[in-house]
């Protein structure tokens, strides 16, 4: 995933600057982030939501996904900062689900839409 993988090395490479620079550096790493848009197009985040909803995918996989609320997402990086404690990284999740329990819930919120079963 060469997603994953980006970040990986970004994060590399931001430790590896901090620490030639001197700079305290904190990471906050959100896992798939949901809830309200800032922007009117969509992203990678809600096309994960949306490919089930649109019908755009017949089944899911066999697997779970890690969420936070990007309200979450957004308090944890002001935590970080208002605390000079903070050090290191932190990850930032709220909960685990299996895409079947996401389909379940999407399901109940929205039963006129073409959901797998």
């Amino acid at each position: 995933n060469w997603y994953c993988f980006g970040k990986t090395v970004a994060e590399q490479t931001a430790w590896q600057v901090a620490k030639e620079k001197g700079v305290d550096l904190v990471v906050v790493n959100p896992v798939l982030v949901v809830g309200p848009l800032l922007q009117p197009t969509v992203n990678a985040s809600t096309v994960h939501i949306m490919k089930y909803l649109t019908g755009a995918v017949k089944t899911y996989a066999n697997a779970v996904q890690a969420y936070v609320h990007v309200r979450d997402a957004a308090l944890a990086h002001i935590l970080v900062f208002e605390h000079p404690s903070a050090s290191g990284r932190y990850i930032c999740a709220e909960s685990m689900l299996h895409r079947g329990d996401v389909v379940a819930i999407l399901s109940k919120l929205f039963p006129e839409y073409p959901l797998p079963t």
